[in-house]
Parts: C-alpha cells; sequence; structure tokens
C-alpha cells in the first residue's frame, strides 16, 4: 500500500472521530461507536466509548468505568429486552466496548410485528 493510501485512511478516521459523539462519563470523554460486529460468534451491535485522551487511565480503573458504563447501558437498554455484553477481545485495549447480540433485535422486530398486527392496517 502507497504512503498517501495510508495517509488517507488516517484522515478518514479522524474525521470519523472528530464526527463521533461525545460522551462525558467518570470525568473522561469518550467518543460513542455504533456499528454492526463482523465477528460471525458475536453477530450484533458493536457499541465501543474511544477515549478522546490518553491521560494514563491504567487497567483497573478503565475496568471500573467499564462496569459502570455496562451498568448504565444495562438499565436503559432494559426496557427494550436487550442486554450487552463486554468484549475484552478487542485488539485496541484504549477502547472500552460492548456488544448486544442479534438476537434481541430479532425479539424487538417481532415484538414490533405483533403489534402492528393488533392495529387496523393496510396488507402488504
Amino acid at each position: 500500500m502507497k504512503k498517501s493510501d495510508w495517509k488517507s485512511i488516517i484522515l478518514e478516521e479522524i474525521k470519523t472521530l472528530q464526527e463521533a459523539v461525545k460522551v462525558n462519563f467518570e470525568d473522561n470523554t469518550f467518543a460513542l461507536k455504533v456499528d454492526v460486529n463482523e465477528d460471525p460468534n458475536k453477530k450484533g451491535l458493536k457499541i465501543q466509548f474511544l477515549p478522546t485522551s490518553f491521560t494514563g487511565m491504567n487497567k483497573t480503573q478503565q475496568d471500573e468505568i467499564a462496569m459502570k458504563l455496562e451498568d448504565k447501558l444495562e438499565a436503559g437498554l432494559k426496557d427494550y429486552g436487550m442486554k450487552v455484553e463486554r468484549d475484552r477481545n478487542l485488539k485496541d485495549k484504549t477502547i472500552i466496548g460492548f456488544f448486544v447480540y442479534i438476537e434481541y433485535l430479532h425479539q424487538i422486530v417481532k415484538q414490533a410485528l405483533e403489534k402492528g398486527a393488533s392495529e387496523p392496517s393496510e396488507e402488504l
């Protein structure tokens, strides 16, 4: 790969981080990234918190923040019957990651269809 290709890839990543939603949590700022998980063993959504500064957060602090983020995500998603699971297999160990299995999304779609069936509507 040419040097110019690497430069454009890096610039695109920086642009993505700049456009990302910033989350302030426990006196730290993270860029929130929500995407589709490409790992076939963890099919679903990936939720990642990328630190915007690297000012010496040690492993213990990162784990404490991850547990609090997980609790907050679980509380917010429970109304939808969803749970998150911590993703500990990230190559970049500065990222705090979670995933939501595709089965939870399947349930939401199924519930939406069931609710829609009880209301009068036109045939598809």
